[in-house]
């Protein structure tokens, strides 16, 4: 899959939850049409857009009102990961950007493929970033430092093609969980020193989220949502009534489930037994990259935030205890 397709790709979503219902879309910020935003995160009071022509919005109220920083490159930005007091970018020609204080900083990848996904920091300091050809780095100190890995890809693939990579997560002991092309789910029980591959198949796997009690969605093409009770270990396919591209998927671990994708919205709340599409504003006909649940272990009484297509960042309001 090309950047131009992936990004095309980006998302739209979908909220639910037993007896809650959901409010209207609210636009809490608009870019100009050529504007998107491609990835989002939210840490404590904090939340962070980036998107294309590095274009990057912060909110210190809940998502209820941003501010634009000054770009400090023309390349696209395609995540971001925030925890703490530390914040992480990636993007296009490997790029990585650092920030504790106020400022961002260029930290050196080794690599000028595309990065696609980068994780949180662990308490230990250890994430990673995944994109194009296979590309995995792993940094041990915070993100100050990044070291590419080199993967068995013809004993992970039983081939010689090294997929890109969509989507990784790293859990708090250190299990690093990675999606990509080809429907590929692999994993690393030891910070990434060895992998094994637990799922593959046709699909191309865009969206992971996986909660610490075992339970866990993968998303992707044609419909396919994937789902693990076991951390990542085995995987087994799901229905729903999405067609078409999956892009992205959040759930609380007790049920409640949000998956987005090209004009595809979709809600469970019992752990994906059932599914339903959900309509609202241009929820249907846009798309949506970046997901966050804020005061989010589970969906009642919180929000949702989106980021994506003519720079548009919308919220959704959450109320409990109605239908």
């Amino acid at each position: 899959m090309n950047f131009r397709l992936l990004t095309s790709l980006a998302i739209s979503l979908g909220m639910f939850l037993p007896g809650v219902s959901l409010g209207n879309p609210t636009q809490v910020y608009k870019g100009t049409a050529h504007d998107a935003f491609y990835g989002l995160c939210v840490s404590g009071s904090q939340q962070i857009a980036v998107g294309d022509a590095g274009l990057i919005l912060e909110s210190h109220d809940a998502g209820g009102s941003w501010a634009a920083l000054k770009p400090f490159t023309e390349n696209a930005l395609l995540d971001v990961s925030c925890v703490g007091d530390v914040s992480l970018i990636v993007g296009q020609e490997g790029a990585i950007y650092r920030r504790t204080t106020e400022t961002y900083l260029p930290v050196r990848s080794n690599t000028n493929e595309r990065l696609l996904s980068v994780s949180e920091i662990s308490g230990n300091g250890l994430g990673f970033a995944v994109g194009g050809f296979g590309t995995v780095l792993r940094t041990t100190d915070s993100g100050l430092s990044w070291e590419p890995l080199t993967l068995d890809w013809p004993k992970l693939t039983n081939d010689f093609f090294e997929p890109h990579l969509y989507d990784v997560d790293v859990s708090d002991a250190g299990i690093v969980t990675i999606v990509g092309e080809f429907e590929m789910v692999i994993q690393s029980a030891n910070q990434g020193d060895t992998w094994e591959t637990t799922h593959i198949g046709e699909a191309s796997l865009f969206g992971l989220s996986l909660h610490a009690n075992g339970v866990g969605f993968a998303v992707g093409q044609n419909g396919k949502v994937l789902k693990t009770a076991n951390g990542g270990q085995t995987w087994k396919h799901i229905d729903s009534p999405g067609i078409g591209i999956l892009l992205n998927v959040w759930t609380s671990g007790s049920g409640d489930v949000l998956v987005t994708g090209i004009r595809n919205m979709l809600q469970s709340t019992d752990s994906g037994a059932k599914w339903r599409q959900i309509n609202k504003g241009d929820l249907s006909t846009g798309w949506y990259q970046g997901l966050s649940v804020i005061d989010g272990g589970s969906l009642a009484g919180g929000s949702v935030l989106l980021a994506g297509h003519g720079g548009s960042l919308i919220k959704l309001q959450l109320d409990k205890n109605k239908n």
